[in-house]
């Protein structure tokens, strides 16, 4: 009983810390690309590609984390961390702006971000 406790605990550490990566690496991204923004020519119309691959990065980091975890089913495993992390940066963005929608391009974040998160799943379960 005790053994089974402290996997559980063990693996709640692991989702967490696989999710703590993975907006860890969105921080960076967005703070790297505000200031790229600022300080060049680069455009905003950029921001939605650099999104797209930021969100795909960052899940299949926590998707690589977490099927290194739990060392089977990859590509589950990582589907489910781009599911968790589209929907806690949703909450988030929710939390932070006044005008907040989900709109058409949701899906094809979700869609993104599991992509990413299965890749990342299928690299971290056959990771040694």
């Amino acid at each position: 009983m005790k053994k089974e406790k402290k996997m559980q605990g063990n693996v709640a550490f692991c989702l967490a810390k696989g999710m703590a990566i993975a907006f860890a690496v969105t921080c960076i991204i967005f703070i790297g690309f505000g200031i790229l923004l600022t300080y060049t020519e680069i455009s905003e119309d950029t921001l939605p590609l650099v999104s797209l691959v930021c969100t795909a990065l960052s899940s299949a980091l926590a998707g690589c984390d977490w099927a290194a975890c739990m060392r089977k089913r990859g590509i589950l495993w990582g589907m489910g961390a781009g599911i968790l992390y589209t929907i806690l940066l949703y909450i988030i963005t929710s939390l932070a702006s006044d005008d907040f929608s989900v709109e058409l391009s949701a899906a094809m974040t979700l869609a993104v971000a599991m992509a990413g998160g299965a890749v990342g799943g299928i690299l971290g379960v056959n990771r040694k």
